[in-house]
């Protein structure tokens, strides 16, 4: 995967926007993800035992698609946790420093804001005007001499400004004015977090996706250059020769959600590649990874 941008800065004793996610979380938009309350005030105070943080952003390795495709561009071929976090791990040792990728209750795209590398924007994604929002972000957690590095690096202003495609764009109506994301009707959250089979009003607001879902992305103006016109593909890696979904992104679901989103998106008549279709025939009994994909769905 290639490092599109990084930049380091120091961490704030809490977060700018800290009332912003207890709101979130008031409101009940984080669904079932019961972690996103347990780890919310880990994640309004960054600092803990370090003082800084390197952050990086990189490429998806599918680019986001000019149509809608029932899986999102972020989950085609090998984890990113695994991949990136290798990448972490090794430059951490040599920093004497904590890597995160979606690993720690650390609000990765806040911090990213902070050091100059984008934007939220009312998609509640990272945004960078250069590179839009196809990109996964990691970092890592330092201790850093002060004198080193100035205490918030150059940021953006709001981007979006008037701009409400993603909220229009939304089948389902999750995302709002004020920057908030409703998970409960969240396509993505659906077809990844939620667990148990569907309610009639959950299947219909989670049809034409299997895992994921990128429309929000697709109708930003920042990302209308990097959308691509290809045809559907799946590139599972060489796991999936033996029909397996460890050590994929699509491992968060699991075989069980995965069988019940498609059986929604069958019903609805969407395509899927056929061989998504025979990895999940043949993929078995296999439990929900243990890392949530945060960044992917939006919180």
């Amino acid at each position: 995967m290639d490092l599109l941008i990084s930049a380091t800065t120091l961490l704030p004793k809490i977060l700018p926007n800290a009332s912003h996610l207890d709101k979130w979380i008031e409101k009940n938009y984080h669904a079932n993800m019961e972690w996103m309350a347990r780890t919310a005030e880990a994640r309004k105070h960054p600092a803990n035992n370090y003082n800084a943080a390197w952050i990086g952003l990189w490429k998806y390795p599918r680019s986001l698609q000019k149509k809608h495709e029932p899986i999102a561009a972020y989950a085609h071929g090998k984890d990113y946790h695994i991949i990136i976090g290798n990448i972490l791990r090794e430059r951490a040792l040599q920093l004497n420093g904590l890597p995160f990728v979606d690993s720690l209750p650390i609000a990765e795209r806040e911090l990213a804001a902070i050091a100059g590398l984008g934007f939220i924007g009312k998609n509640t994604m990272l945004i960078n005007p250069k590179f839009g929002s196809g990109f996964f972000i990691g970092g890592i957690l330092l201790n850093i001499p002060n004198s080193q590095l100035s205490t918030l690096n150059s940021q953006f202003s709001n981007g979006c400004a008037k701009c409400r495609k993603c909220i229009d764009a939304c089948p389902n109506k999750a995302l709002s004015e004020d920057g908030f994301l409703d998970s409960r009707r969240c396509a993505s959250y659906l077809t990844i977090e939620h667990r148990g089979e569907f309610s009639e009003e959950q299947r219909e607001w989670a049809k034409h996706s299997v895992f994921g879902c990128d429309i929000c992305q697709r109708v930003c103006p920042y990302n209308a250059r990097h959308l691509a016109e290809t045809e559907p593909y799946f590139l599972p890696g060489e796991n999936f020769t033996k029909g397996k979904i460890k050590g994929t992104p699509l491992w968060r679901a699991g075989t069980k959600s995965l069988k019940r989103n498609y059986i929604a998106a069958r019903q609805a008549a969407v395509c899927l590649p056929p061989a998504f279709c025979n990895t999940l025939a043949t993929s078995g009994n296999v439990e929900p990874a243990p890392i949530a994909s945060a960044q992917s769905i939006g919180v």
